[in-house]
C-alpha cells in the first residue's frame, strides 16, 4: 500500500511541476499587447497585480516548480526503496526515471504548451500564482539576493537582455525563420541608440548652400541642378546659417507669384539645430513629431559641422534609399572620341590609363576629389573645369545625398589649354 501511495504522490508532484513549468513559460512568452487586453476595463485584478511585479511572481513560480520536481524525485526514490529493498538500486532507478520524466513531461511539452497558449494559461492560473507567491512571501527574493551577486540580481532573470535578444535573432536567421534583410533590420534598430548624428550627417564640406542675397530664380536653378530639395541659406560663411529654403517655396515664389529676384533669405524657413553628439535614436522621433526633414548639425563650439536629413536617419535602419531621380551606378563607358563617362569614385591613375597619361595627385585619390579640388567648392551637375590636359565635367548625381556620381572626362582643346594657365571653372 505504501508503494502505491508513494507512486501516486510522485505522479501528483510531477503533474504540478509540469503545470508550473507551462505557467512559467507562458508568463515569459506573453506579449505586452495581449497582457493589456486581458486586464483592460478592470478585468482579472490578480493578473494585473502579477504583471505589475513580474519578477517576484516568476521567482515564486520557479521555486514551487523546483520544489515539486524535488518532491516527486524523493517520493519515487522511497517507492523504489520499498520495492527493491536496495538503496543503491533504488537511487539509480529513481534518478533514471526522474530524468526521463523531467525531460519529457516537465521540461519540453509543458513549456511548448505555455508558449503556444500564453494568454489562456496566464489568465486561468493567475489566482494560483498569487496564492503561491503570498504563501512564500519574501523567501525567493531573499534567497536570490543572498546567493546571487548584486550585479546579477536584476530583471534579466525574467526578460531578455539586448545581447540575448540579438543572439536569438541570429539563431532565428540561421534557422531560416527570419530572412537576412529582416535580421539586419532588427540589428539596425538596436544600433540606433549607439549611433551619433556626426556619423550620419552630410559633412560641412559636402553641403550645397545658397548665399543670402541670391535671387529666388537662381536659387531654384541651383536646387534643380544640385538635386537638393532643401538648401541651407548662409551669410558670410557656413557658420552663419540664416535658414533653410525649400524647393516648393522657391517654385511658388518664382512660378506662381512671379518674384524671381526675391532674396532667398526672405523665402527661407527657420533652421532646426542639433548637436553632433545627439543619438540618432533620439533625433528621429523628434524630427517626426516636428515634421522637420532637415536639421543643421553644430559642433561643441557652436560652428556648423554639417546637416542631417530625416532620410539619413532612416537609412541607418533600412539602408541606402534611392529614388527615381537617382542615377544608376555605371562603369566606365566611351562617350565619343577621346571622351569617357567615368564614376566619380574612379581612381585618378585609372583615369590616366584611359587616356594613356601618367596622372597622380598627392592630395586626392578619385576623379570626384580631383574635380572638387580644382573647382575649390562642392561641384553640382554641369560644373566643369580644365585639369590639363583634360576637361572634367560633373555629369550626374548618385545616391540620396546627391553627390556627384559620374564625371565626363575628355581631352582639352589647344584653345582651352591656352586660355587656362591654371585650373579654373569653364563654361561647359
Amino acid at each position: 500500500m505504501t508503494i502505491w501511495l508513494l507512486a501516486v504522490l510522485a505522479l501528483i508532484f510531477v503533474a504540478a511541476a509540469a503545470l508550473l513549468s507551462s505557467v512559467e513559460s507562458a508568463y515569459l512568452a506573453l506579449p505586452r499587447a495581449e497582457a493589456e487586453r486581458l486586464t483592460e476595463d478592470g478585468k482579472r485584478p490578480r493578473l494585473r497585480v502579477i504583471l505589475a511585479d513580474p519578477v517576484r511572481h516568476t521567482r515564486a513560480v520557479r521555486f514551487w516548480r523546483i520544489w515539486f520536481e524535488s518532491a516527486s524525485g524523493v517520493a519515487l526514490a522511497l517507492a523504489y526503496m520499498a520495492l527493491l529493498d536496495q538503496v543503491w538500486w533504488a537511487g539509480l532507478w529513481a534518478t533514471l526515471t526522474m530524468a526521463a520524466v523531467g525531460f519529457l513531461v516537465v521540461g519540453v511539452s509543458p513549456r511548448r504548451l505555455g508558449r503556444l497558449h500564453a494568454a489562456a494559461i496566464t489568465a486561468a492560473t493567475a489566482p494560483l500564482v498569487r496564492f503561491g507567491t503570498a504563501l512564500l512571501g519574501p523567501l525567493p527574493g531573499w534567497l536570490v539576493r543572498t546567493v546571487t551577486p548584486r550585479s546579477a540580481s536584476t530583471e534579466e532573470d525574467t526578460f531578455f537582455t539586448e545581447d540575448q535578444f540579438r543572439d536569438l535573432v541570429d539563431r532565428a536567421n540561421e534557422a531560416n525563420v527570419l530572412e537576412d534583410a529582416e535580421a539586419d533590420l532588427i540589428h539596425s534598430v538596436f544600433e540606433l541608440g549607439d549611433t551619433r548624428v556626426r556619423a550620419v550627417m552630410v559633412p560641412r564640406t559636402d553641403m550645397i548652400t545658397a548665399p543670402a542675397g541670391l535671387g529666388a530664380r537662381k536659387a531654384l536653378n541651383l536646387s534643380l541642378r544640385s538635386g537638393c530639395s532643401r538648401l541651407p541659406v548662409i551669410g558670410d560663411d557656413s557658420d552663419d546659417v540664416r535658414g533653410v529654403v525649400y524647393l516648393k517655396d522657391l517654385v511658388r515664389t518664382v512660378v506662381v507669384e512671379g518674384r524671381s529676384e526675391e532674396d532667398v533669405a526672405r523665402v527661407a524657413r527657420p533652421a532646426r539645430y542639433v548637436p553632433e553628439s545627439k543619438p540618432v535614436g533620439e533625433l528621429l522621433p523628434e524630427l517626426q513629431r516636428e515634421a522637420v526633414h532637415v536639421a543643421i548639425v553644430v559642433d561643441e563650439y557652436g560652428g556648423t559641422a554639417g546637416l542631417v536629413t530625416l532620410e539619413d536617419l532612416l537609412e541607418e535602419i533600412v539602408g541606402e534609399i534611392d529614388d527615381e531621380y537617382d542615377a544608376e551606378r555605371v562603369e566606365v563607358e566611351a562617350d565619343g572620341e577621346d571622351a569617357f563617362i567615368v564614376p566619380a569614385a574612379l581612381e585618378v591613375d585609372e583615369l590616366g590609363d584611359l587616356f594613356g597619361l601618367e596622372m597622380d595627385d598627392d592630395e586626392v585619390d578619385t576623379v570626384g576629389g580631383l574635380l572638387t579640388k580644382a573647382l575649390g567648392r562642392v561641384p553640382i551637375v554641369g560644373s566643369s573645369v580644365v585639369v590639363p590636359p583634360l576637361v572634367l565635367t560633373a555629369r550626374s548625381l548618385s545616391g540620396r545625398r546627391n553627390r556627384i556620381g559620374t564625371v565626363r572626362a575628355r581631352r582639352a582643346t589647344p584653345h582651352e589649354l591656352n586660355a587656362e594657365s591654371e585650373p579654373k571653372e569653364t563654361s561647359s
